[in-house]
This record gives C-alpha cells, sequence and structure tokens, in this order.
C-alpha cells in the first residue's frame, strides 16, 4: 500500500477555504463586515510581516469565532461548500487524488483550517483520513478556544503515526503542499510535491529537484 497526503488550502482547492467561509458568513450576516477587514489585514500580517501561524489563528479566532455557536457555524458549512467546492477545486491535485483512490492508495488530508470545515470537505472527496486544527466549545457548545492548529510539524507527526499505523515505508509517502511551513511535511515523505508553490518553498523544491505543479 502507498500512501498519498494532501494540504488543503491552495493545494486540493485553489483559495483558503477559511476565508472563503468568512465571506460567506458575512454576505449571511452572521457576521459583521468588518470581519473581512480584520481577516485580511491578519492575512497580510501573517504572510508579509512576520507573523505566526500560530498568532495568526489566535487573532481571527479571537475576533471572529469566540463565543459563536457552534451548531450556528456548522449548520452554514454545508450551504457554503455546495458552490464553494466546485469552483475551488485545483484540478492538477484533484486528479492526483482520484488517481490515488483509484489505485488504493490511503489518502490522507491535514489542513491547518477549522475541523469543522475540512471533516466536510474530507467526506465530499471520500479520502480515508483528516486531521485539522480542532476548536474546542463551553458548556453551552460554544467556540471558547482553539484546542490545536495543525502546523508543519504536527502535520509531519500526524503522517508518521499513520505511516506506522499502516506499515508504510517513507519511500511510498507522496506529499503535496503549498507553503514553505509544511517543510517539516514535505520532507516526512518519500516523494514530496510543491503545488503551486510559494516563494521560499519553490526556491527550496528547485534546489532539491522537487516536482512542481
Amino acid at each position: 500500500m502507498r500512501l498519498a497526503v494532501f494540504d488543503l488550502d491552495h493545494t486540493i482547492v485553489s483559495d483558503n477555504c477559511s476565508m472563503g467561509f468568512c465571506r460567506y458568513l458575512v454576505l449571511k450576516k452572521i457576521l459583521p463586515s468588518s470581519s473581512l477587514l480584520y481577516s485580511f489585514f491578519y492575512y497580510i500580517k501573517h504572510n508579509f510581516f512576520g507573523m505566526s501561524l500560530s498568532e495568526l489563528h489566535d487573532r481571527v479566532f479571537e475576533r471572529l469565532l469566540l463565543g459563536k455557536p457552534l451548531e450556528l457555524i456548522e449548520e452554514n458549512v454545508d450551504p457554503f461548500l455546495q458552490d464553494y467546492l466546485f469552483s475551488k477545486m485545483y484540478p492538477p491535485v484533484l486528479a492526483k487524488l482520484r488517481l490515488a483512490q483509484h489505485l488504493g492508495h490511503h489518502t490522507l488530508i491535514l489542513s491547518n483550517s477549522p475541523n469543522f470545515l475540512v471533516e466536510k470537505i474530507a467526506q465530499f472527496l471520500g479520502v480515508n483520513e483528516w486531521q485539522a486544527t480542532e476548536y474546542a466549545v463551553d458548556t453551552e457548545r460554544r467556540l471558547c478556544r482553539i484546542a490545536s492548529i495543525m502546523q508543519g510539524e504536527e502535520k509531519a507527526s500526524c503522517l508518521q503515526k499513520v505511516a506506522s499505523r499502516l506499515s508504510i515505508n517513507k519511500d511510498l509517502i507522496t506529499a503535496y503542499s503549498d507553503s514553505i511551513l509544511d517543510l517539516p511535511l514535505l520532507l516526512a515523505a518519500g516523494t514530496p510535491i510543491a503545488v503551486n508553490p510559494d516563494r521560499k518553498l519553490r526556491r527550496y523544491s528547485e534546489e532539491n529537484d522537487w516536482l512542481i505543479i
């Protein structure tokens, strides 16, 4: 058996699904219009001014999701994905996923997007397993904190645990991602593939003769 591991944002989908969901919730008036401004502001700070991924998640959660009923969020995921997924799938990577499934490979999505989004996308795509950033709720089922963030090191650790459980050697693992932040994940695979990579990952991929799609 082989193992095919996929990042989600800017890899399987060509967009950031969390940002897309934020836009949807604003259109539905579940979040205020200022949410888009806050999200964009923190996204810029993360991409260009050194804000860590953990801090980005913390700031967005505090501004947009803290105290929101999980049920309200979850009931909007399916309507959002009905239109979003068909328009945002990245065909070259979707084709790789479908081929892996056709060949009987074990497929795994590892994403730092929220679990309530990733779960539904994983179910739609029919992958074997998925792991994502997890949010905790209080006794009233309101979002109260970020329980864990699925970052590069965590993705690599998860990949290794799945591979060990299934007795799959590194040489039989293929991993796909767009970001240098996922370098630990890509290095844990025998075949790392860069997908529309950011500048740093593109340079690293070219220096190491990695496939870029």
